[in-house]
């Protein structure tokens, strides 16, 4: 008994610091926001469809899967180290983008990835990513969609199509659900990147990316 009475704050505040836990979890899981304790799956067979965005060689021998945020700092500097590989490897390797905007910390993510799901229904998704990318310092500063239909604008796209589309309940269910393929697959950083269905810690530097897609397709012969 007296053991209980000498610890009895200790065990009231393991149970609160326990109870404080399952809150949070619960908390990010009715909110749809991703857990920071969360532990990204090891491997996943990946699925692809026509609604995703593909971008590189039909046929590859390596596809890196990339889950990533448009406000993202580091997302931006791994941009042209991705866009190094593809263009070293034409005709192995191909690229598909996973949206993953982390709302909670970057304000604007949401709305560059709406941006470019509207951009996509035209046909330009690469152009508005690449867009969204190049021009980051710009966009995540400003509020509204001003700055986006300008880029639509300057990509030739229907305007008033592509505002209307940015606001639309189809583009917002597209972004969103690929959010939460992502936190049910344990995500909680951008970017993230799977090879060949594989996670991978990133890579370094373009070297270190090509050193690692070598090996790939070494493998796959």
């Amino acid at each position: 008994m007296s053991f209980i009475r000498r610890n009895i704050w200790g065990l009231g505040l393991g149970v609160l610091l326990v109870g404080a836990l399952i809150a949070m979890a619960l908390a990010s899981k009715n909110t749809g926001l991703p857990s920071p304790t969360a532990v990204a799956q090891s491997s996943y067979d990946f699925v692809f469809t026509p609604e995703d965005h593909i971008k590189g060689a039909q046929n590859a021998k390596v596809t890196i899967v990339e889950f990533s945020d448009f406000q993202c700092p580091a997302c931006k500097s791994y941009f042209p180290i991705i866009e190094e590989v593809l263009k070293a490897y034409p005709n192995d390797v191909r690229l598909v983008y996973k949206h993953f905007p982390l709302r909670t910390i970057h304000f604007r993510a949401e709305d560059g990835a709406f941006a470019s799901e509207a951009a996509s229904n035209q046909g330009k998704f690469w152009g508005m990513y690449t867009l969204l990318f190049d021009n980051q310092d710009t966009w995540v500063k400003e509020s509204g969609s001003a700055t986006f239909e300008k880029y639509a604008s300057d990509l030739g796209l229907d305007v008033s199509k592509f505002k209307t589309d940015f606001a639309s309940g189809a583009v917002k269910e597209k972004v969103r659900a690929a959010e939460k393929f992502g936190i049910d697959l344990g995500i909680n950083s951008t970017p993230s990147f799977y090879v060949n269905g594989k996670k991978i810690d990133n890579p370094q530097s373009l070297q270190e990316f090509k050193t690692l897609i070598d090996q790939e397709i070494k493998n796959s012969k």
